[in-house]
């Protein structure tokens, strides 16, 4: 029998602070509908290459991560390990933070070792939001299953998301055929072009104080304020970022620091994150999980209002 060779082992991946991988992963299904898996199983490009890449936790205190790619890339795919899963995040000062306010307090310790995860490129997590505006996210995860399995193909089994090479020359009608509004086809069409030529440079995007890409961000075509807030946030780990329009959000920051009230109005969400500076998107997520978890999965409706 052929041993081993260092790629198929494995190896571990470093986290700072507290991580609970098996909770995070329950914490994602629950916006999707779907099953939480043992394990993070997930398919990112090294160059053009598609890889798969494992990782399950060996260890929660201090947490151990490993990690392993059956498709042999091994230790290329360390840094694409490191942005999805956040390994750079410490909670620990969002905690100390959190830890002091009497409602937000103990949903940190029921949550404790929550991360949020990443999508393994930051064009993946452009397209994710475009297909989550304003419909359910269980809705949303179909059309990018359809997406994914007309544009991007599979890897051993593993389904491969598509680039924005392959995404630039649909059709408008086979965007519309996975299930895309003609408008968001549209959208789809159009920021996979700017990728593609270099006219949005999501690298230079990644380097921008938070306002300047926010305002690169809104200045694309189907990117409004929700959209660029949310990608900013979950894609690209800027914490203290918070989709304010979102009504999920709304629901959850009233029904825990807003006296049981339903947030309506947008403009209220900030003022009742402050105290939580500049940690308030980080603070809402721990809203959001925890509200969600007697809801059914995949029930609420990402965004407000059209870009």
């Amino acid at each position: 029998m052929r041993p081993r060779s260092a790629s198929e082992r494995g190896f571990a991946v470093g986290v700072s602070g507290p991580f609970d991988l098996s909770l995070s992963l329950r914490a994602a299904s629950r916006f999707t509908g779907g099953v939480a898996p043992d394990k993070l199983r997930i398919v990112a490009r090294v160059g053009v290459r598609p890889v798969i890449l494992e990782v399950s936790q060996k260890r929660k205190d201090p947490p151990l991560l490993w990690a392993a790619s059956p498709s042999g890339a091994g230790r290329e795919v360390r840094s694409i390990a490191a942005y999805v899963l956040q390994t750079d995040l410490d909670l620990s000062p969002f905690y100390e933070v959190a830890l002091r306010d009497r409602r937000l307090g103990p949903v940190v310790r029921e949550l404790w070792g929550l991360r949020p995860l990443r999508p393994a490129s930051l064009f993946e997590m452009l397209i994710t939001a475009i297909t989550e505006q304003q419909i359910s996210m269980r809705v949303a995860e179909v059309m990018r299953h359809r997406l994914t399995s007309r544009f991007g193909g599979a890897v051993d089994g593993a389904p491969v998301f598509p680039d924005a090479g392959s995404l630039k020359d649909a059709t408008q009608d086979s965007l519309v055929g996975c299930g895309l509004s003609r408008r968001k086809a549209e959208y789809v069409r159009g920021i996979s072009k700017m990728v593609s030529s270099g006219e949005l440079d999501l690298e230079a995007l990644k380097r921008l104080p938070d306002d300047e890409a926010f305002r690169v961000l809104t200045g694309v075509r189907g990117v409004g304020p929700w959209t660029a807030d949310y990608v900013l946030v979950r894609g690209m780990g800027r914490l203290d970022r918070v989709p304010v329009e979102d009504l999920g959000i709304g629901r959850a920051v009233g029904k825990y620091l807003g006296e049981g009230l339903r947030v309506e109005d947008p403009g209220e969400v900030l003022p009742l994150l402050r105290p939580f500076a500049p940690y308030r998107g980080l603070a809402a997520y721990y809203l959001l999980v925890h509200e969600r978890r007697g809801a059914v999965p995949g029930a609420a409706t990402r965004g407000r209002r059209q870009p």
